[in-house]
């Protein structure tokens, strides 16, 4: 049987998929009403990330890795976003 904090960790990597689920359709209907590019389809791989880190939790696997990685990709994108959106100029 599953101990309690492998099934709380795998819900919260859940729960983190769908919240960059929610970004990724941001980033798209921001694209399709104002016209410029904002790289939406790469919030799919934090997404895939995190749930297959998730399903190798439940699997009693180590798949922190990939959590972690799917992290470091998303807080980058996230930047990359906010700076598409409040047209911050380098």
């Amino acid at each position: 049987m599953a101990h309690i904090g492998v099934i709380f960790e795998a819900y919260s990597l859940v729960i983190a998929s769908v919240i960059t689920f929610f970004l990724f359709a941001i980033g798209r209907f921001y694209q399709l009403n104002v016209g410029r590019e904002t790289h939406y389809k790469w919030f799919l791989v934090p997404v895939i990330l995190f749930l297959s880190s998730a399903v190798l939790c439940a699997l009693e696997y180590e798949g922190i890795i990939l959590g972690f990685v799917g992290a470091i990709l998303l807080g980058i994108l996230t930047i990359v976003l906010y700076n598409i959106m409040m047209r911050v100029e380098k």
